[in-house]
């Protein structure tokens, strides 16, 4: 009665499980399991109408975690980590989102694209409807031929991993940010960031 607890970090240790678990509950929406057992913020996250607010709240965890020193069952995507450290993204990062599209990049890139009727336009499919969106300024008229396909596999590329995902991003790394400043996590490169956690 009346005694301190004491946290020899068990608690804290499973609180930030429970928490890892919850932020990857497929019922929020927020994240998408990719290949690897790695997550990707989910495209189609604003089904859930306070999805902005909740990347910031994972964002502040994950950075907590990164700056207590606690190990978080939590995997992302490398091109998360990337977004987080401020690096480039490169089309092969797509690989452990979704294989599929990555060989049909690489195919692109390994063959003759001049008879295909391919254009600047990539197609995303959101909630049962298909948009059509142009990667440059009426791309819808410019065709891809052998002398322009590795802007098209970048422009793709970052309209997949970047675009997609822009508002979900900023607000998760936002929070992240608001914990650990970004010039700290600047010394890592994207696979020390993924041990850290």
């Amino acid at each position: 009665e009346n005694e301190a607890g004491v946290d020899a970090g068990g608690l804290t240790r499973e609180w930030f499980v429970i928490l890892a678990r919850e932020m990857f509950n497929p019922d929020y929406a927020l994240f998408i399991y990719s290949l690897e057992n790695t997550y990707q913020p989910n495209p189609m996250s604003s089904i859930n109408i306070e999805h902005l607010d909740y990347f910031r709240f994972v964002g502040n965890v994950i950075g907590l975690a990164l700056i207590t020193g606690h190990y978080m069952d939590a995997h992302f995507t490398r091109s998360l980590y990337k977004h987080i450290l401020g690096q480039p993204l490169s089309y092969t990062d797509l690989e452990s989102i979704d294989p599929d599209y990555y060989r049909s990049l690489c195919w692109i890139l390994e063959n003759n694209v001049d008879d295909l009727s391919l254009t600047f336009v990539y197609d995303h499919e959101e909630f049962g409807q298909t948009r059509h969106i142009e990667l440059k300024p009426d791309g819808a008229n410019v065709d891809v031929t052998e002398s322009n396909k590795h802007e098209y596999v970048q422009l793709v590329s970052e309209a997949k991993m970047t675009t997609a995902i822009s508002s979900q991003v900023r607000n998760f790394l936002h929070g992240i940010y608001e914990v650990v400043p970004r010039e700290y996590l600047r010394i890592f490169n994207a696979e020390e960031l993924e041990l850290l956690l």
